[in-house]
């Protein structure tokens, strides 16, 4: 069972969203509250492509009030094998305004913003601010980087997200929360060696890897379950092994120990 969570008195379920949403609200975990929570919820996805694509669909068909997504990519056919956001006719078009279209779709009253933009240090980041959680699903060390520091100066928690040949991983840094590990903690100075365009992704693998982090961004949110905080989940779809460990903070961390 999930702890007690305050409810704005004006967040409120349509006839339409308790009809909609009604196997969520059989759940004990859930119920009506726990919906008219995720209602009053801003998430930050950052990323489009591979695990961009079932988060998208997932979040918005889960009851999310508010997502801002971020993504500068133009739809390519290369992205067809595992971003299922798109198809043949997309191509050549933003994700933004595809994942924007889709996924309005499944929730019509969701409020959605895009922004068409790769993350920098130059960036405007003023988005993240009052966001309730982020969500990473990029493909590189940099960016993952930018946006640990941003997750840590707006006190947002993050689940990270990454996906290449077989091999998937998932974990979430309370990065809202005292004495928690950050993605600095884990991968410090990292370059870029590998990335999908030069190594290949099954196309499965990527569905595993947003599903999970779908299914832990709604757990985080309502306070539910065993979740992956300060957990790295590793996952190897070739030969089917998953395996999780336990991530300490490290006290030499040149971010974490700045910022918090």
């Amino acid at each position: 069972m999930r702890t007690k969570i305050e409810i704005k008195k004006d967040i409120l379920l349509t006839d339409e969203e308790l009809l909609r949403f009604n196997k969520h609200i059989l759940l004990n975990d859930i119920d009506v509250e726990g919906q008219a929570l995720l209602k009053d919820k801003h998430i930050v996805l950052v990323g489009l492509g591979g695990l961009g694509s079932p988060l998208a669909y997932y979040l918005a068909s889960s009851g999310i009030g508010q997502i801002t997504l971020v993504d500068d990519d133009i739809i390519d056919t290369t992205n067809l094998q595992r971003q299922i956001l798109y198809n043949v006719d997309d191509v050549g078009k933003r994700k933004v305004d595809i994942a924007k279209l889709k996924m309005r779709k499944l929730s019509p009253d969701m409020k959605i913003n895009i922004k068409s933009e790769r993350l920098s240090i130059s960036s405007d980041v003023n988005y993240f601010h009052g966001a309730d959680l982020i969500i990473d699903a990029t493909d590189n060390f940099e960016t993952r980087s930018l946006i640990n520091r941003i997750s840590l100066d707006n006190r947002v928690p993050l689940i990270m997200g990454a996906a290449i040949k077989f091999n998937g991983q998932i974990i979430i840094f309370r990065n809202d929360l005292e004495n928690q590990p950050c993605y600095n903690c884990l991968y410090e100075d990292v370059q870029d060696s590998h990335a999908c365009v030069d190594s290949g992704v099954f196309s499965a693998l990527t569905g595993v890897v947003g599903s999970i982090q779908a299914s832990e961004c709604i757990k985080v949110l309502l306070s539910i379950g065993e979740r992956l905080e300060s957990k790295l989940l590793t996952i190897d779809l070739k030969n089917n092994d998953f395996r999780i460990v336990k991530l300490n903070r490290d006290q030499q961390c040149k971010v974490c120990n700045v910022n918090k």
